[in-house]
């Protein structure tokens, strides 16, 4: 199983690079939001409203390794595009649930279906085939400590993708 950390940025607009440690003190990994231009940016400060976000996540060698989008809508459920920039591979993610405390996250691609279920103040799990592949959890109580735990079952193994995923679905959120 890979177990990973991070501190995410205090503040959501951040732009900052993180580093994604593992359990031997090593970077994983890197990401950091992304915003289109310098005007997205200052109307998401200034508004506090997150119409445009993107995560990129990077390797150690700074090549870029997926990003996430939020597709905002006029109408109807905001949805996420997770893209390996490797593979052009996407995954679509849309609310199975919506309008809840809690909701659940269907996450699709060509070949495979995922779910993500989160409890409050509890894990988030991401579910392939009804097992549980892959968690992810912030601790407000360790200044927002974030953990990320992967099984070996889990077909993707890439903690890129799932930083990419949960900073989108849960740090930024709607």
């Amino acid at each position: 199983m890979q177990k990973l950390t991070y501190f995410p940025p205090k503040i959501k607009d951040s732009t900052k690079l993180i580093d994604v440690i593992d359990e031997q003190g090593n970077v994983k990994c890197k990401f950091k939001r992304t915003f289109k231009n310098f005007i997205t940016r200052i109307v998401t400060y200034l508004w506090s409203f997150d119409w445009y976000v993107q995560f990129d996540v990077y390797s150690n060698d700074n090549d870029l390794v997926y990003q996430c989008k939020k597709v905002t809508k006029w109408m109807g459920k905001t949805e996420y595009r997770v893209i390996n920039c490797k593979t052009k591979e996407v995954f679509n993610v849309s609310y199975k649930s919506w309008q809840v405390v809690v909701p659940e996250f269907l996450i699709t691609n060509d070949s495979s279906e995922y779910l993500v279920k989160k409890e409050m103040m509890d894990w988030a799990k991401l579910y392939h085939q009804g097992r549980e592949v892959a968690r992810w959890k912030m601790k407000t109580t360790e200044w927002s400590k974030t953990y990320l735990e992967i099984e070996e079952e889990c077909p993707i193994q890439e903690p890129e993708f799932f930083i990419c995923l949960f900073q989108a679905i849960f740090y930024v959120g709607d």
